[in-house]
């Protein structure tokens, strides 16, 4: 026997072991590929293809974290496969196997494993990139679905990548058993596991770092969540690492301590194997626990932005059609009649318009990220106006009185106070000044907040009359709009709207801008998906391999327990204990880390996502616990089909 076909049968003997792996790689070569091939299509680039040069972009930033992550899971692997196999290498040794041998049977063992998951990854990759251009053809909405092409970089970046990729971390692996001795792999197995060593210091510093994290996510808000971001993920790490490594193990040893609980059925067996394997487990539970809170997040973030984009729409964008006419006195940037006759000729219903006048005014407010007062632009309406309006967004109406003022700022995702209530302001307007007391600030829009309009500056009707008592309406500035029912259909009579405006910049009509980010939503959605579905199986594939790794060690106890009384049922009753616990209770951790990230998104968004969060954690709920029976049934059969 040479040592290519003895590599041959060890891969054939640890098939499955191996299954998960080879699996995980073929789907991780096949997206790749599937990415690559439209990266790389002629029609983008040459820019034939709208918005492709965009999806292109995403797309490189996918392939990076592919590799990125293929790059932790092969190490991650190689690392498995070699752990459980040092008995076996030293028995070759034993026999007479030089060091180069054994290294050169590792290598071509992962070699030809890495080959054929290649291979059949492109080859795959290859056969579903047809669908993959049909559904980003669909998405984008193109005249001419997008051709099928051989795309030639496709192959050689994708095979000539990952040979590359395997083969660094094939030569890497060998250094962990290339230098050992043959005692020491003879008996790597016999060594026995100590009691673990918990630190009360370390258990404190997991809760300190994931408080801390968790508040700083659930009081993360739009203007500062750029300084935020690093820390939480930081803190994030470091709690959940010494949780599972420390806080976990700590636990553990609490329960064990309860005899009474210990006793009872098979709890001794399986308490006793989780708490001797716990610190084995801490590594592969932290990598887990944050896979899937990533998985989760990223996920459900995408899914509830693309969920809540038409409130979105409707919050940023108040009217289905809205314009500001500088003049008062004209209609220079389009006639109402004109919009109204549109509309009513393509059948859209108008549910309400709005009509206001205001001043323009100047005003001294801070910046946003120095504090210095700089001049601002504001119109200056009626309390009336503004209920009006309000009333019509089912907003809560303002109440002022004597020079009271209520400042108006469009963007609600912008949690940041330029006036605070009981502050003195002047207001500027033509060559007249008035001083005014704040009566707060509110972030919402109830017009189209363009030029003149952007922002507000709410008065008493009185005070508001006695301002604009000597000015005259062609210093004033007019806000219309309109809101029509099924505004989402209005594409086409938007656009013919916007074409008969003398002043693009002006008029703002809520479906084309809806629309286009509805797209855009869709496609980053459809791509992060498949991410996230390579994530999911990376993740479940590392259990797995977890599993089968102590396959032998556990056949051994096993056979044991057997001899000692045990029956088929109880032992079925702790191999599922164990997978149960190693599938589940990084889950639960993800979870919730997830559920704080849907809090800070919340938040950010001003929705209560509580639905949409619900639906993307139940269905990874559903995949997870797939993904554990059929697991549980393999390693059982495995199990106690050994035993005699």
């Amino acid at each position: 026997m040479n040592i290519r076909l003895l590599a041959k049968r060890n891969i054939q003997g640890n098939a499955q072991r191996y299954l998960a792996y080879f699996f995980s790689i073929v789907l991780s070569v096949s997206i790749f590929f599937i990415y690559a091939s439209f990266i790389f299509h002629p029609d983008v680039v040459h820019a034939d293809i709208p918005g492709g040069k965009l999806i292109s972009r995403g797309l490189i930033a996918a392939e990076i974290v592919i590799i990125i992550f293929s790059v932790f899971f092969i190490a991650y692997s190689n690392a498995a496969f070699i752990q459980p196999r040092k008995k076996e290498f030293g028995l070759l040794t034993l026999l007479g196997m030089s060091k180069s041998q054994l290294r050169k049977l590792i290598y071509l063992e992962q070699t030809m494993v890495s080959l054929i998951s290649i291979l059949i990854g492109v080859g795959l990759g290859f056969l579903f990139s047809k669908l993959f251009l049909m559904a980003i053809s669909w998405l984008l909405a193109v005249e001419q679905p997008i051709s099928f092409v051989f795309v030639p970089e496709a192959f050689i970046y994708t095979i000539v990548g990952f040979i590359l990729l395997f083969q660094l971390l094939s030569l890497f692996s060998l250094f962990q058993i290339g230098n050992a001795e043959v005692v020491d792999l003879l008996k790597d197995k016999q060594k026995p596991k100590k009691t673990p060593f918990v630190s009360k210091w370390l258990v404190a510093l997991s809760a300190v770092c994931l408080s801390i994290s968790y508040y700083l996510a659930c009081t993360l808000s739009l203007n500062n969540s750029y300084i935020r971001v690093l820390p939480i993920v930081f803190f994030v790490l470091i709690g959940t690492y010494f949780l599972f490594s420390q806080s976990i193990v700590a636990l553990c040893s609490r329960l064990y301590r309860k005899k009474k609980s210990l006793y009872g059925g098979t709890n001794l067996i399986t308490q006793t194997n989780l708490i001797f394997n716990i610190k084995d487990y801490s590594r592969l539970f932290f990598l887990t626990s944050i896979i899937t809170a990533v998985i989760l997040t990223a996920a459900g973030t995408l899914f509830m932005f693309s969920a809540d984009l038409k409130k979105q729409g409707m919050d940023n964008i108040p009217q289905s059609i809205g314009w500001v006419e500088n003049d008062a006195s004209v209609y220079s940037v389009i006639e109402p009649s004109a919009v109204e006759k549109i509309l009513k000729e393509d059948g859209f219903k108008i549910l309400y318009e709005v009509n206001m006048t205001g001043v323009p005014i100047t005003h001294m407010l801070p910046h946003m990220r120095t504090g210095e007062p700089n001049e601002n632009r504001s119109l200056l309406i009626s309390e009336s106006d503004y209920n009006n309006a309000a009333a019509l967004r089912k907003i809560e109406p303002a109440k002022l009185s004597g020079k009271e003022a209520l400042y108006i700022f469009p963007y609600g995702g912008l949690d940041y106070q330029f006036v605070h209530k009981g502050e003195q302001k002047e207001l500027h307007f033509g060559n007249g000044t008035i001083q005014v007391t704040m009566a707060g600030q509110r972030n919402q829009s109830i017009v189209a907040p363009i030029k003149a309009a952007t922002t507000l500056m709410v008065v008493d009707d009185q005070l508001y009359h006695e301002i604009t008592a000597d000015v005259p309406l062609k210093e004033m500035a007019r806000v219309r709009g309109y809101e029509v029912k099924d505004w989402e259909e209005s594409m086409e009579t938007s656009s013919e709207i916007e074409q008969m405006s003398n002043n693009h910049n002006q008029l703002q009509t809520r479906a084309p801008i809806y629309q286009e980010m509805k797209q855009g939503s869709i496609l980053i959605l459809f791509i992060g998906l498949f991410v996230s579905l390579l994530f999911f199986i990376v993740q479940g594939s590392m259990m797995y391999l977890r599993v089968f790794t102590n396959l032998e060690d556990k056949k051994i106890q096993i056979h044991a327990l057997h001899r000692l009384g045990l029956t088929k049922k109880e032992i079925r009753q702790i191999l599922s204990a164990e997978i149960r616990i190693l599938f589940f209770a990084p889950f639960l951790i993800g979870v919730i880390h997830a559920i704080v990230a849907y809090v800070a998104l919340s938040n950010l968004l001003e929705s209560n996502l509580f639905a949409y969060s619900s639906m993307v954690i139940a269905t990874y709920f559903l995949f997870q616990l797939l993904y554990y029976q059929v697991t549980k049934k393999m390693y059982e059969r495995a199990v106690i089909n050994s035993i005699k």
